[in-house]
């Protein structure tokens, strides 16, 4: 499961003697961590152990040792790398069989909480296997893009902020699917905010940009026809495991509402017309306009149409998805014009 889903899982059915915590996100490191200790009583004896420099044998050990100063004991052992495919250089030697052993038979006094920060486990591996297993395994990687707005209102609603949809989409637009950065975004909102309101004027000053990697820049760089940019931006996709479909999805989405708000513009509506019309928020529209100037109605649906053709190719096999989408890519940024 996801760490979105252990947040809000009941105690009863989120208290185990293990946990596996895998995946980069370190916000959802630290907050799956503090609910464990919650779980387990915050007055419980609490030990880390870091795996670069000492061996599991003994975070086992300590795990299996009854704790002095309390009933229950919670102990933490980071940087599992031998979880992974990582080829790892060190002179710390591990003893895996005793991890294996272990995790089939915990002892019930003690939390025992794997890290491995790393995007992916080794399936194939016997000790990856025997952890997996035998213990809650919980996916600490960032969200998909797609899923950033279902992860920023419950953010929000957890400092007490009520955030407008407007407000919303430009947290999306400045931060992208970066949650750390989210999290300190938030954090700044709420200081400024009167009883948990705030409005688009005042969070397009306070809101720092921090999304090189978001669709919104892909879009960017193609209204500055900025391959490279494109290309880079792909690339950091590609080492999120991003599916490449819904990367094309979400362009389209944009470009075609660009489209939308040219054409209406053209018959003189204005913002508000054009966001009740379209049934989207006016912060996305004022985006949209920034972005029309630069291209002409035939090219915005060749983009369109050329966009189709990609998702054919994708879908069907005719071609690997990450080159058929920096075809389309390279394709759409030479359309970019100056009409105005």
């Amino acid at each position: 499961m996801h760490a979105r889903e252990f947040l809000k899982m009941p105690k009863n059915k989120a208290k185990t003697a293990v946990y596996l915590l895998y995946g980069e996100e370190t916000y959802y490191i630290q907050k799956v961590r503090e609910k464990i200790i919650d779980l387990w009583d915050q007055e419980s004896d609490y030990q880390v152990f870091d795996l670069e420099t000492m061996p599991i044998q003994e975070a086992i050990h300590d795990a299996e040792t009854f704790p002095f100063f309390s009933e229950q004991k919670i102990v933490a052992v980071n940087r599992a790398h031998f979880l992974t495919g990582q080829v790892h250089k060190g002179d710390v030697e591990h003893d895996l069989d005793q991890l294996i052993n272990y995790v089939k038979n915990p002892v019930d006094f003690t939390a025992f909480i794997l890290i491995a920060p790393y995007p992916k486990l080794d399936q194939r591996k016997k000790v990856t296997k025997a952890v997996k297993d035998n213990s809650l395994v919980i996916d600490c990687s960032s969200p998909k893009l797609y899923d950033m707005k279902d992860t920023i209102q419950p953010m929000a609603a957890d400092k007490g902020l009520k955030l407008p949809d407007e407000v919303v989409d430009l947290l999306l637009e400045r931060i992208g699917e970066h949650v750390e950065a989210l999290e300190q975004e938030l954090e700044k909102l709420a200081l400024y905010a009167q009883d948990g309101q705030i409005d688009l004027k005042q969070a397009e000053k306070l809101v720092s940009t921090h999304a090189e990697t978001s669709t919104f820049s892909l879009i960017d760089s193609l209204t500055e026809g900025d391959l490279g940019k494109s290309l880079s931006a792909l690339k950091e996709f590609r080492k999120r495991n991003e599916e490449p479909i819904a990367l094309l999805a979400l362009l389209v989405s944009q470009i075609r509402l660009i489209l939308q708000c040219k054409l209406l513009k053209k018959a003189n509506y204005q913002q508000q017309q054009i966001a009740k019309q379209l049934k989207v928020h006016p912060y996305a529209v004022k985006m949209a306009f920034k972005r029309e100037r630069k291209f002409d109605e035939n090219q915005l649906k060749q983009m369109i149409i050329d966009a189709a053709q990609c998702d054919e190719q994708m879908k069907t096999g005719q071609m690997d998805k990450w080159l058929a989408l920096e075809m389309f890519m390279e394709k759409a940024g030479r359309m970019k014009t100056t009409v105005s």
